[in-house]
C-alpha cells in the first residue's frame, strides 16, 4: 500500500475514504480525508503547515507501532499456524 510508503517518508496523507481505512489510520488525526476535489483543495490551502506535520508524524508512529515489516510477519506466521491448527487436528499434539 502506497499509504504505508507515505507514511514511513512522514508525508502527510489525502485519501478518499474506503471500507477498513480506519483499520490502518485514524482519519483526521493520521490521514486526511477527501470526499471530492474541492476537499482536497481546502486540506493543501487550508490547513496550517504545522497540522500537516503533525498528522504525517502521527500517521508515521502508527506505522511504526502496528505496520512494520515484523508486524506482518509475526501476522503471516499466525495465518499459517491457525490454518494448519484447522487442517490437521494432529498439529495441537505436535505443539503440545
Amino acid at each position: 500500500m502506497r499509504l504505508f510508503e507515505a507514511a514511513a517518508c512522514g508525508t502527510p496523507i489525502i485519501s478518499d475514504r474506503w471500507p477498513g481505512l480506519e483499520t490502518f489510520f485514524v482519519p483526521g488525526e493520521e490521514i486526511l480525508i477527501a470526499e471530492n476535489s474541492g476537499d482536497v483543495i481546502e486540506i493543501l490551502t487550508g490547513l496550517s503547515e504545522e497540522r500537516r506535520q503533525a498528522i504525517a508524524a502521527a500517521a508515521h508512529a502508527r506505522l511504526l507501532r502496528h505496520h512494520t515489516a515484523e508486524h506482518r510477519a509475526k501476522d503471516l506466521e499466525q495465518f499459517y499456524l491457525e490454518a494448519l491448527e484447522r487442517s490437521s487436528p494432529q498439529f495441537e499434539e505436535v505443539v503440545a
